[in-house]
């Protein structure tokens, strides 16, 4: 058994100056890249099997892909290459504030083209966790196999990670497919802009709907850009009331029908929150790491969270894991944990997305299991 990602792998170009955008940037790094891939690789570090589904070009590109996450040891049985269409590639540029612009380029390209028929039922009953982003919902046809995907694991009781990460200015279509995916998974993941941007986007759909007697779907469209600047309050150390009230408000629309997801919120390099839809929150404060780029943190973090996930479900919490009777716990087990589980998930997660910026890369950094030992031990 083992964890299947699904949705992007890319060629990254990261250029090396900050301040520079695609007119004026000189010198560019290659890399690995894509949130499917980072996650995976993540995993494969942390000693969980992990398998790949996503296409990619029949191009050196393509191949420099393989060669990287063979050697990383992800399953790429599902890692389809298209002979007709290039390798994607993405061209990343920096600047203040740890905040990054994108270049995408071409469109379309191969993991743009992933179809609902290439993916397999066979190749998700296995496997004890789902993941996707929602940067893999905002072009046809990959967002109808993603959400094929979600459906097959959702029907078989798979559990689902859910990165909300979403770019605006996508078209409503994208939208309602990520409200789709937000809606469906078992645990999502939003950072603090991502956080703003879904609780004002459902808020005003909910209104909408209200008014109207029907949805009409997410449509704001303002920058993806963090308002809070510091999310923790000065006295306690933890996420500040405006943070929380947030949290609250998404999770409390995710989750109307009584049925929804997990919610978590990383706060960068000031830790990471779970919000519950009842009872007291779990925050989890920040590790040191010597930094280099955040590029990709939010993909180790998910890494570090869905390992820690199956290191309780496998070995922790014994008999108070719910299963489905074929000898893998369901996604009902994530009810089984409490707030100290939580806090143990939480710290190893932001362990993790800690190490990963070592790098300028999203992948070159992320720990070993025994890197990450090193620097939890101290803080659990």
């Amino acid at each position: 058994m083992s964890v299947v990602t699904i949705g992007e792998v890319v060629v990254d170009w990261i250029s090396t100056e900050i301040g520079t955008d695609f007119t004026d940037a000189r010198d560019f790094v290659r890399s690995l890249g894509g949130n499917a891939s980072n996650v995976a690789i993540g995993l494969a570090r942390l000693g969980v099997p992990v398998s790949l589904i996503g296409k990619r070009g029949d191009d050196p590109h393509g191949k420099y892909l393989d060669s990287v996450l063979q050697n990383e040891k992800v399953d790429l049985k599902d890692l389809i290459v298209d002979g007709g269409s290039p390798t994607a590639q993405c061209y990343v540029f920096r600047h203040e504030r740890e905040e990054y612009s994108f270049f995408n380029w071409p469109r379309p390209n191969a993991s743009h083209l992933l179809t609902e028929d290439e993916v397999k039922e066979e190749s998700i009953a296995a496997a004890e966790f789902l993941h996707a982003t929602g940067i893999s919902l905002t072009i046809a046809p990959r967002r109808h196999a993603v959400i094929k995907a979600f459906k097959i694991a959702k029907r078989l009781g798979v559990p689902i990670s859910f990165d909300a990460g979403f770019p605006t200015g996508e078209d409503r279509e994208a939208r309602e497919f990520a409200l789709t995916a937000l809606k469906t998974a078992d645990i999502v993941k939003v950072n603090l802009s991502e956080l703003e941007f879904w609780a004002d986007a459902l808020e005003q759909e909910n209104r909408s709907e209200t008014k109207s007697g029907s949805s009409r779907g997410v449509t704001p469209n303002k920058p993806l850009s963090a308002a809070i600047v510091d999310p923790l309050d000065s006295n306690s150390g933890k996420a500040n009331a405006e943070v929380v009230q947030l949290g609250k408000k998404l999770s409390a629309f995710l989750n109307a029908d009584g049925n929804g997801p997990h919610l978590i919120v990383t706060l960068g390099a000031f830790g990471s929150l779970l919000i519950k839809r009842g009872g007291p929150d779990v925050f989890a404060p920040a590790l040191p790491a010597d930094s280099i780029s955040e590029l990709g943190a939010g993909d180790a973090f998910i890494a570090g969270m869905i390992a820690e996930l199956l290191n309780f479900k496998r070995s922790n919490i014994g008999d108070k894991v719910s299963g489905n009777g074929d000898g893998h716990a369901c996604a009902s087990f994530l009810h089984d944990l409490d707030d100290t589980d939580w806090l143990r998930v939480l710290t190893v997660a932001n362990g993790v997305g800690a190490l990963s910026t070592r790098s300028m890369t999203a992948w070159q950094g992320l720990p070993t299991r025994e890197e990450l030992s090193l620097l939890v031990k101290t803080a659990v």
